[in-house]
């Protein structure tokens, strides 16, 4: 792809004969029209083409999280020059295994933060995820950090029939509660009718959540590594 250096005709997009005009970062950009490509009708060009999906997916579900987005835009490193989804979908991939996702798949990097799954579980039409206390040695700031509430991603798979897609990712936050250091937590998280009947249409589910911490005046200050759980 050759750099148009001099900007004659202002920002040009589109194509003109065998020639294709882009523009990125304000520059106008010049390459040749590709031929037509027909993919390859193999087994791995299939199995490619569905775990780009299953990350897409769940680069998507993500984003759509304002807390899970912001958290992910302050970790991109500065040379970066993509948008937080398609670096999100670079995150996400290698964590994929054909319509199987790795026990170790990150919904937000890395924390000091720790928390300890004590149970999950549904009732009532509500996700419960209970956390054993979580002790100074959670390194929570009280003074500081006041109130929590717990986002999750769902993923769903092995469904029931062959009518129903290969898999599904949902988010879901749980209401917010004031941090207690000494006691265990529940935290719980009303699902929608339509996430309710997708428990029922799946028999894999898995759960990836992180503790979101807030301060006194509702602005996120910290969150914990990921919690990698099944739902059964």
């Amino acid at each position: 792809m050759a750099e148009l250096k001099k900007q004659h005709f202002g920002n040009i997009k589109g194509t003109f004969g065998n020639a294709v005009f882009r523009q990125r970062n304000g520059k106008n950009y010049i390459a040749q029209k590709p031929v037509n490509y027909t993919p390859p009708n193999t087994e791995e060009y299939f199995k490619r083409i569905s775990k780009f999906k299953i990350a897409t997916k769940i680069s998507s579900v993500i984003c759509s999280d304002p807390d899970l987005r912001d958290i992910w835009i302050k970790a991109m490193p500065k040379y970066a020059h993509i948008n937080v989804y398609n670096y999100l979908i670079s995150i996400v991939y290698p964590y994929i295994n054909e319509n199987s996702i790795n026990n170790n798949l990150k919904i937000v990097p890395d924390s000091k933060v720790g928390v300890r799954l004590e149970s999950i579980g549904v009732e009532e039409g509500k996700l419960l995820i209970n956390l054993y206390p979580l002790t100074e040695a959670s390194l929570i700031d009280t003074n500081v950090e006041k109130s929590a509430k717990i986002n999750t991603i769902v993923y769903f798979s092995n469904p029931i029939n062959s009518n129903i897609p290969f898999f599904d990712v949902v988010n879901i936050s749980s209401s917010t509660q004031n941090i207690n250091l000494t006691d265990s937590l529940t935290f719980e998280s009303l699902l929608s009718t339509t996430i309710q009947s997708k428990l029922g249409l799946y028999e894999e589910k898995k759960i990836f959540s992180t503790l979101l911490t807030y301060n006194e005046k509702s602005m996120l200050v910290n969150y914990s590594s990921t919690i990698c759980t099944d739902l059964s």
